[in-house]
């Protein structure tokens, strides 16, 4: 077996380091869940039944009409199905009316809301702050150092591709130029009907030219995430220190 098959088994340090990447990986912000007040909540379920009930109602009349001749049915199956669909409009016109209401009250509501939030938000990352204490000092040190380094390989990783947002804008106006000589969109529905072919040499290059911008543009921001992710573990470190050192 050569030396690079061999797996090293980490030191005593490095396993604790590890350990706090562990417990980091499982640390979440609140989800917009559970920042939504209990006005939003009660719209949203609200909604939800509104639709169900909705279309159940919705769906009698419906095969009435398909599958029965309206003319020869019985005047009280008639009522029956006009009352049904009175009601599936009415909760659907309540199904957009509900969220609306319930946003105006958020809109009047907005500064308990917002420090109710901040509570819960420091609440929840103190508790986890809590449990990152345990793992001691020098292991969330050593973490903290991995993670910036982590960071700052993705964000040179982005800018070696794409530079500043100035540099990005250009490319995109350099795209809709190149598009607009070549043809335009015409050109590019053009080649995808027909496929890559030697005929429509320009256009087949535009559209290879804007799958690798998109690609790389779905990269950058797959890249980014990942980063502020990062940014946010480091966070929680910076946290359980201060805590610490009280």
């Amino acid at each position: 077996m050569s030396v690079y098959e061999k797996k090293e088994k980490p030191g005593a340090a490095l396993e604790k380091t590890l350990a706090v990447v562990e417990e980091l990986s499982r640390c979440k912000p609140r989800g917009p869940s559970e920042r939504r007040p209990s006005a939003m909540s009660l719209a949203k379920s609200f909604t939800d039944w509104s639709l169900v009930l909705s279309v159940a109602l919705l769906t009698p009349p419906a095969l009435m009409v398909f599958f029965v001749d309206p003319a020869a049915a019985y005047g009280w199956a008639k009522i029956i199905a006009l009352a049904a669909l009175i009601m599936s409009m009415v909760l659907a016109i309540a199904s957009l009316v509900a969220p609306i209401v319930a946003s105006g009250w958020l809109l009047y509501r907005w500064e308990s809301v917002n420090h109710q939030n901040m509570k819960n938000d420091i609440i929840h990352e103190h508790a986890i702050a809590d449990r990152l204490r345990s793992h001691g000092t020098p292991a969330l040190e050593d973490a903290k150092c991995w993670l910036e380094l982590k960071i700052k390989r993705m964000e040179s990783r982005v800018t070696w591709f794409f530079g500043d947002k100035t540099a990005v804008l250009g490319l995109l106006a350099t795209a809709y130029l190149f598009a607009k000589e070549l043809g335009g969109i015409e050109l590019m529905e053009k080649t995808m009907r027909a496929g890559p072919s030697l005929d429509e040499l320009g256009g087949t290059a535009l559209m290879l030219v804007a799958a690798l911008i998109f690609g790389l543009s779905l990269g950058a921001i797959f890249n980014k995430h990942i980063a502020a992710r990062y940014r946010y573990q480091v966070e929680l470190i910076d946290l359980a220190k201060r805590d610490a050192a009280q």
